[in-house]
């Protein structure tokens, strides 16, 4: 039955990809949405490989000689010699893998979270485990059209207040991001996640926010404020926005895509 366990696991992992793939949007909370085809081939190949181990696996189980018994001279049950020599080679082959499946079991546990409860997307927890924010590099900044507020991307925030200060002077502008704790002279922190691959690599792009007491922990907000001078360190820049407004918004569908935020125009 050992021999199960690894087609088993194909299965499960397999199931699991498809499970936040195939109709649903949960994959996006552990990659990026352009690897959604790579993600479902994943899911198809890992269960067709599984459900072929397990046909395979299942079918020899079946085609395994049955076993008899006797009873010698002395009143004792003996299996016969082939099966016997069967059940022999059996041990010779297994012998000191048996740890083996047990610890490949491990591997099952988030192809379950997967299929039963998705983990959320990533948030505060992480934002302030990395002490460093990700670092934006200069860019070809256009003029900004006219306007009472100009909604922005948390990139585009940090890389004009490190590259181009002078387009947020006396600018109201809008971001969404994530609520955190503040640090030193910091009402709050306004983050965005960006990723380059997937979860794991996850960085921090961080805001510090004055002028209003923090909304929930971990809740989604867009902040309407103006960029208030501060000297930034290039290697993990922090800009600061002195708050205006705050209205809480539900999370993005893609929590990972660093968009400048959606707003009416009245």
């Amino acid at each position: 039955m050992r021999k199960l366990t690894y087609p088993a696991l194909l299965v499960l992992l397999g199931a699991a990809l498809l499970r936040i793939t195939v109709g649903s949007e949960v994959y996006l909370r552990y990659v990026k949405e352009s690897l959604h085809p790579l993600v479902v081939l994943s899911g198809v190949v890992l269960l067709g490989l599984g459900l072929t181990g397990l046909v395979r696996e299942l079918r020899a189980l079946l085609r395994q000689p049955v076993r008899h018994y006797r009873r010698d001279e002395h009143g004792t049950y003996r299996v016969e010699a082939h099966a016997a020599e069967h059940d022999h080679d059996e041990d010779e082959h297994g012998h000191g893998h048996g740890a083996g499946p047990r610890i490949a079991w491990l591997l099952g546990a988030p192809a379950l979270a997967l299929l039963f409860f998705a983990p959320p997307a990533l948030g505060s927890y992480t934002a302030n485990r990395d002490g460093a924010a990700a670092t934006v590099e200069r860019a070809d900044y256009r003029e900004l059209a006219s306007g009472p507020v100009t909604p922005m991307s948390m990139s585009e925030f940090i890389g004009r207040s490190l590259h181009d200060s002078a387009s947020l002077t006396g600018r109201q502008v809008v971001l969404t991001g994530f609520v955190t704790k503040g640090g030193a002279g910091t009402d709050w922190h306004l983050n965005r996640l960006t990723v380059n691959c997937c979860a794991a690599d996850a960085r921090p792009l961080r805001v510090a926010v004055h002028g209003q007491d923090a909304p929930a922990l971990d809740s989604w907000v867009e902040v309407t404020g103006r960029w208030r001078f501060a000297q930034l360190d290039s290697r993990s820049p922090v800009p600061h926005l002195d708050v205006l407004q705050v209205r809480t918004v539900p999370a993005p569908r893609n929590p990972y895509a660093d968009r400048a935020p959606v707003v009416e125009r009245s």
